[in-house]
């Protein structure tokens, strides 16, 4: 399953995949906005890895433990979508603009916006309720600070 194709698309059961944790939760939309990036380069696994070894929200989880958690999280939701539906309920509202901006450092690893992270880049866009002047902007500067 291609699942940079596939990020969208929704399993029928998923009432099962509740994520309680506010750090998992995290960690699961890392995870998918990882699993969703069109170029699958090194850039954003270290993004990624950097993120849950640095980030005050992982301080005191252990990184390998954490990911076999959110891998396991993503083989119950099925797609990088669904999976961030399961853990939104567990992120407060302080933290969703942080993780945003952690979401698009992941994604964007490789300085390009290809079509399907501009598609991912909407969604989390409204899921995280960031306005739409402040997403952009943010859009612009990691594009940018990815360049280097």
């Amino acid at each position: 399953m291609n699942t940079k194709d596939d990020f969208f698309r929704t399993t029928a059961d998923t009432a099962h995949l509740q994520i309680t944790d506010e750090a998992e939760a995290c960690a699961a939309v890392l995870f998918a906005c990882r699993r969703a990036d069109e170029i699958d380069g090194a850039g954003g696994n270290a993004a990624f890895l950097m993120t849950l070894k640095n980030r005050n929200i992982f301080i005191g989880s252990d990184t390998e433990a954490l990911i076999e958690t959110v891998e396991k999280y993503f083989e119950q939701a099925g797609s990088p979508a669904t999976l961030i539906n399961a853990a939104m309920g567990a992120i407060r509202e302080q933290t969703r603009l942080p993780l945003f901006y952690h979401c698009l450092d992941v994604i964007l690893a490789d300085g390009v916006v290809t079509p399907q992270e501009d598609k991912v880049f909407q969604y989390l866009m409204r899921k995280f309720k960031v306005e739409e002047e402040v997403a952009f902007r943010a859009l612009e500067v990691l594009v940018v600070k990815n360049k280097l």
